[in-house]
């Protein structure tokens, strides 16, 4: 399970309320916690990887049926159970990039786009092969953190600007769906405020077989008519 088929369904999605002080095990990574510091969940993060591994046969397997798990409870919109598991994935495989891919999308639905972003790039970072969208979700969650985080201060809007520009570039070079990436690139320009740059997007996308969704072209045409050809 790719980013590619969760991210394109809400890139409109309005984020959703989020309690004031979440559960250490629905942030990612643990919210950065030392589990060896505690011996109870110590010995309950190694019976997980001794079960999971004996289940499975690796560690490395386990963490992708576990980051499978994650993704149908983030389909289901049950956001706090997708992270758990995508929790559980990393303690089995912290090299595992669809591990961050999951956290990212689940921190794009929160709302929490520059820390979606972060999680991106250590997604990357980990040399993915080439799944599918990886760069232009990468992309598009970058262009709405430097839309949307108003406490970013100008150096970090533009670098968040050129991150969405170099990781969409980088998508359109290896990634074989180009039409889910140029719908995806129109949606990180109407965040912008280019609407004409958007809808240049939409006309490529639309040459490669794909198109954005309803709900965003309505928003992009109650920006901007659509241009004649």
């Amino acid at each position: 399970m790719t980013p590619a088929l969760l991210l394109a369904a809400c890139a409109v999605k309005p984020p959703p309320n989020t309690p004031a002080q979440a559960r250490i095990d629905e942030l990612p990574m643990y919210g950065g916690m030392d589990r060896a510091a505690a011996a109870e969940l110590q010995a309950g993060d190694k019976k997980l990887i001794a079960d999971a591994t004996q289940a499975f046969g690796s560690a490395e397997k386990a963490s992708k049926a576990w980051v499978s798990q994650g993704y149908r409870f983030y389909q289901a919109d049950q956001l706090g159970m997708a992270m758990r598991r995508f929790n559980q994935a990393w303690l089995l495989n912290p090299d595992n990039p669809e591990v961050y891919t999951g956290f990212a999308a689940v921190l794009h639905d929160q709302g929490k786009y520059c820390q979606a972003m972060s999680m991106m790039d250590q997604a990357i970072s980990h040399d993915p092969p080439t799944f599918q969208g990886i760069y232009a979700d990468a992309g598009r969650i970058a262009a709405r953190c430097a839309a949307e985080d108003k406490t970013l201060p100008p150096e970090a809007r533009v670098a968040a600007t050129a991150r969405s520009d170099a990781w969409y570039r980088k998508g359109e070079a290896v990634e074989p769906d180009k039409g889910y990436l140029y719908s995806s690139w129109a949606t990180a320009y109407y965040w912008r405020g280019q609407y004409e740059e958007a809808w240049a997007m939409v006309v490529k996308a639309r040459a490669a077989g794909g198109s954005p969704g309803p709900k965003f072209m309505d928003l992009l045409r109650a920006r901007m008519p659509e241009p004649r050809t």
